[in-house]
């Protein structure tokens, strides 16, 4: 018999900044939330019901659509033990989920480890942004890091692969000097190979995606359709 169920895919989206989560998910019919919110608080005639304590913001009207559908939980009053009130703090316990101790490893980072102990697949972990979020960082794991998939790649505007092997190993001849011929290299053929196979790899998502889905402009919408696409093109990517 023929299994066609598909591994199970997490896609994470971090909002990293400010968020007044009292008016996100509004207690509305408690007293105490408009007697100290005299300024900011949102009217209990234009809040969407969830029950009958708290709802959703009204600007949230596609959020509650999902919820309505069951394809939506919530969870409120996240916190961990003898919190000390320091930002930075439970950012890095956030990204880690350590909060007894500085952790050196992200939770997603370990997640994706422990589905490719093997490293057999270079993209099992793919991160859209600037950057590599602490929570999925981890000695030895490989993830791709994306700005853009359209335009995402290791010197890709030399056109042939003998060039581009050029460049690169001229790249490596810099920093011998520095930390020693081997070093690099082993560098180069670890981390950069990976690197190369991903981004190479991850430039043909694009071209498999069709979708009469409008896109927004923003910032969101675009990691929303590199998510898209990279899922639909099927390589292997589990977060």
């Amino acid at each position: 018999m023929t299994d066609h169920q598909k591994d199970n895919v997490l896609v994470v989206l971090q909002l990293s900044g400010g968020n007044d989560a009292l008016n996100t998910i509004v207690p509305y019919t408690n007293p105490l939330y408009m007697d100290n919110r005299p300024v900011v608080w949102i009217d209990p005639e234009q809040v969407l019901p969830i029950n009958d304590s708290i709802g959703f913001n009204p600007a949230m009207t596609p959020l509650q659509e999902l919820w309505d559908e069951g394809n939506m939980a919530i969870i409120q009053g996240i916190g961990y033990p003898n919190p000390n009130r320091s930002h930075f703090r439970s950012m890095d316990i956030w990204h880690t989920c350590e909060p007894d101790k500085v952790g050196d490893e992200g939770w997603l980072g370990r997640a994706i480890r422990d589905l490719d102990p093997k490293q057999e697949n270079v993209l099992t972990g793919v991160n859209f942004g600037r950057g590599l979020p602490r929570a999925l960082a981890a000695p030895g794991v490989p993830v791709a890091s994306a700005g853009d998939l359209e335009t995402y790649g290791v010197l890709t505007g030399i056109e042939g692969a003998d060039q581009r092997s050029e460049a690169l190993e001229l790249f490596s001849k810099m920093y011998a000097p520095l930390i020693g011929r081997s070093q690099i290299k082993a560098y180069i053929s670890q981390t950069g190979s990976d690197a190369l196979s991903g981004a190479d790899i991850l430039s043909t998502a694009p071209q498999k995606y069709a979708s009469t889905v409008s896109y927004g402009s923003d910032t969101v919408a675009q990691y929303m359709r590199n998510i898209a696409q990279v899922h639909l093109a099927e390589l292997g990517t589990r977060v």
